[in-house]
């Protein structure tokens, strides 16, 4: 590691970047559409102090879902982040 004696920072990779971080956690997870439907359902969760349960949940490609954005940001909320490829499928519509 290179330390600047002047300021104490490190010259290899630059001076750190506190508080000016313009990318926010995401998650992205893909599963499979319901049969018949062919093609994948792309889900996506990042964190957002905006909305009034702190997340926010975009879903791509699930024809039929009848989950509400609230719904699901709710479901993060209390954790069940990983599960929501199950309960979109599970929640899909099969009158198509």
């Amino acid at each position: 590691m290179l330390l600047n004696p002047t300021n104490g920072t490190d010259d290899l990779f630059g001076p750190p970047e506190v508080g000016t971080m313009s990318h926010r956690p995401k998650i992205v997870m893909r599963s499979p559409e319901r049969h018949p439907i062919t093609g994948l359902v792309e889900i996506s969760v990042s964190l957002n102090e905006s909305r009034p349960r702190g997340f926010a949940v975009e879903v791509q490609g699930a024809m039929g879902l009848d989950l509400s954005a609230d719904v699901l940001e709710e479901i993060c909320r209390r954790g069940g982040t990983f599960g929501l490829p199950g309960r979109i499928w599970a929640n899909h519509s099969l009158s198509l």
